[in-house]
Parts: C-alpha cells; sequence; structure tokens
C-alpha cells in the first residue's frame, strides 16, 4: 500500500493508527465495563453509563474549537500531549474512590479526544505525497475501526479475569508506550498559518449543503447505535446469556464487525449509496430482532453481531463523503466529523441511560430502530452527498 514511502513516514503513518485505535477504545472502554463499575460504586446502570456521556460531551463541544486554537502550534507536540492526556485520564478512572471522580477522569480524556482526532487526518496528510492522501487518511482511521471493534470485548474480557480498573490500567500502560514510540518516530509536521486561526470559510453553499447532510447521517447513526449499544451488556443479560460468557460474546460481536469494514471497503470508492443502505440495513435487522423476547441468548448475540457489522460499515461511508464534500479544510473537516460523532454518542448513552432506568428495554429497542431508519431515509434522499456511483479515476 504505501511502498513507495520512507521507513520514517511508514512509522509515523503507524504510530498515528495505534493512536486512533488508543483514542477509540478509551472512549469505549465502559460500554464493555458497564456492569462492573455499576456494582463497583453500587449504582444503577443506566447512572453508569454517564462515563460514555462525560467522555462525549468534551468532545462535542470542543472539538472545533480547540483544532482552530491551536492550528499554528506543532502538531507532533499536540499529539503527544494528547496521549499524556489519555495515559491521566485512565489511571484517573482507574484508581477513582468514587463514580465523580470517574468522571472527571473521563472528561480529562474527552479533551485529549476532541483535539488529537481532530489533527489526525492532516497530520497524515502532511506525511506523504498529495496523490496518497485518501489512502494514508483511511489507513490512519483503520484505528478507529479496529478501536471500534476490540476496544469493548478486550476491556470487557480483561475485567472478567481481573477487573475494571486492571482494564483501564492497561489501556493507560498502552498509551504511555505509543508516547514513547511517538516522542521517538512520528515525523514532525508545522502548524498551519496564521489564517488558519480565524472561523475556517465554506468553499460553497453546494458543499456546505452535502457537508451538512453528512454531518447529520453521521450524527443520527452514533445516536441510534450508542443509545442501545452503551447497554449491550445488560441487554444480552436480559435475552438470556450468562455473565460469565458476557466476554466471550462482545469478543464474537467485535469479530463479526471486521467484516462490515472489509464489505465496505470493496465497494466504499464505487457505490456510496447501496454500500451505506446495505449497512444501515444490516443494522436496522439486527436491532429488530433484540427487541423483545424473540430471540434468546446466542441467537441475541448473533443478531448484535449482525447490527454491529452494519454498523462499522457505515462509518468508511460517512468519513469517505466528508472528504468528497470539500467544504472545508481538513483538520476542521476532522473535527466536525469528530463532534458530530460525539454529539450522537452522547446523547445516545445520555438519553438510553434514562430510558432504560425509567422505561426499559421496551422503549430503548424501538427509539434506536426508529432512528437508524431516520439515518437510512436521510442519506437515500440527499443523492449528492451519498452518490449511486462514483468515477473511477
Amino acid at each position: 500500500m504505501f511502498k513507495t514511502l520512507s521507513a520514517p513516514v511508514i512509522a509515523g503513518l503507524c504510530a498515528l493508527f495505534a493512536s486512533t485505535f488508543i483514542a477509540i477504545t478509551t472512549e469505549v472502554a465502559p460500554v464493555g465495563l458497564l456492569i462492573d463499575m455499576a456494582k463497583s460504586f453500587n449504582i444503577t446502570e443506566g447512572h453508569a453509563g454517564l462515563a460514555v456521556s462525560a467522555y462525549a460531551l468534551l468532545v462535542a463541544f470542543g472539538a472545533v474549537p480547540i483544532t482552530i486554537a491551536t492550528s499554528r502550534m506543532d502538531r507532533k507536540m499536540l499529539m503527544l500531549l494528547c496521549l499524556c492526556g489519555y495515559v491521566l485520564s485512565n489511571l484517573i478512572s482507574a484508581m477513582a474512590p468514587n463514580f465523580a471522580i470517574v468522571c472527571a477522569g473521563r472528561a480529562l480524556g474527552g479533551l485529549s479526544h476532541a483535539l488529537m482526532m481532530s489533527i489526525a487526518a492532516a497530520y497524515a496528510a502532511h506525511l506523504v505525497p498529495e496523490r496518497m492522501t485518501g489512502r494514508a487518511i483511511s489507513f490512519v482511521f483503520g484505528g478507529t475501526s479496529l478501536g471500534s471493534v476490540l476496544g469493548v470485548p478486550g476491556t470487557a474480557a480483561i475485567s472478567h479475569f481481573a477487573s475494571w480498573r486492571v482494564a483501564l490500567y492497561v489501556i493507560s500502560g498502552l498509551a504511555a508506550m505509543l508516547t514513547v514510540f511517538i516522542a521517538l518516530y512520528l515525523p514532525p509536521v508545522r502548524g498551519a498559518d496564521t489564517k488558519a486561526l480565524k472561523v475556517p470559510t465554506i468553499r460553497s453553499p453546494q458543499a456546505a449543503r452535502i457537508f451538512g447532510v453528512v454531518i447529520g447521517v453521521n450524527a443520527v447513526f452514533f445516536f441510534a447505535h450508542n443509545l442501545l449499544y452503551t447497554y449491550v451488556s445488560p441487554l444480552l443479560l436480559a435475552h438470556g446469556l450468562p455473565e460469565h460468557l458476557l466476554s466471550v460474546a462482545l469478543l464474537v460481536t467485535g469479530g463479526v464487525s471486521i467484516f462490515g469494514l472489509w464489505g465496505a471497503g470493496q465497494v466504499v470508492d464505487r457505490w456510496p449509496a447501496a454500500g451505506l443502505f446495505g449497512g444501515g440495513l444490516a443494522m436496522l435487522t439486527g436491532m429488530i430482532l433484540v427487541y423483545g423476547h424473540l430471540i434468546s441468548a446466542w441467537p441475541s448475540v448473533g443478531a448484535v453481531g449482525l447490527w454491529c457489522m452494519g454498523y462499522a460499515a457505515i462509518i468508511p461511508f460517512v468519513m469517505s463523503g466528508a472528504i468528497r464534500a470539500r467544504a472545508t479544510g481538513a483538520d476542521v473537516a476532522g473535527a466536525a466529523i469528530n463532534s458530530s460523532s460525539n454529539f450522537g454518542i452522547l446523547l445516545g448513552s445520555a438519553i438510553g441511560g434514562h430510558l432504560l432506568s425509567t422505561l426499559g428495554f421496551a422503549v430503548l429497542c424501538p427509539a434506536s430502530i426508529v432512528i437508524a431508519l431516520g439515518g437510512i431515509l436521510l442519506a437515500a434522499f440527499n443523492p449528492a452527498a451519498f452518490p449511486r456511483r462514483l468515477q473511477q479515476d
């Protein structure tokens, strides 16, 4: 894929890939640790979901302004600061004597995430020739997909065999090792010029509309997914899965998600509309199957796997659509996607926790289904954002 690049540049791209993996793993870890955290602090599972909300809140509101404010700073230094933030975030949460301190630690991670995930794409673009920009960005953000696939089951497995605190210590240790690697091997790039400190200019009304649709579709799907997936552990237990098999079940659903990523990679540069519709349909079908008690135990794990496979497939179509819109600069476009994703996560985890605590899965599942359907329809009625077919170079 990058045979013509120098070894330092390849090492840099791999470091950025690992950084996005750590970022997403830190963000989604509480989903796999939810039940153990709730028991540890004697709180409800819906209340424990606020650990996700605290993180997403800082990203949702901080991504764009922080990215603009730091636009002239050295990007390598910013990457190191962000990774140090992940180390401290996970350490604080792991050592927290009460749940409020857990949320405070999570908020610190959210600040790091707000910046790091926004500059990673532009950093990758600076490292490679212009003709390889798309491939470099896709590779680096593959770490987010891997984090989404492995982060929840991986931390759940560690929690099962040790504890949720040990799981957070492990993430902190990985972030610390990556910080050292980046300090040694990530090639530096400069920040933008003074103009970048101004509010970014939208290049055309048409580009702005297309970009707005992509951002909207992204937020809706993240909302639908996290409304239910934040509470997937109690959902599977409610379907009769034994608690001691929960980490195995999450690992299965994560592994199945890889097929969604693979399938999306086959069509993302050819048939965006069909690919996104297929991912949305798989997501919708899986959610419908886990509604009520149509299926139980391991069949419900298969349904969650189908839904997660569809969700994983959607992410590359949204990311490529945002880049294809060419509405603004790379840093700000990345910040906008980052922000909208976390608005969806914030709303999903917070509203989902409230619905679960007050009305249960009987309302939570249908709400997720309706919102996912809304995302499919929004994309279907905006072919300029998600064309039926793309011209091949």
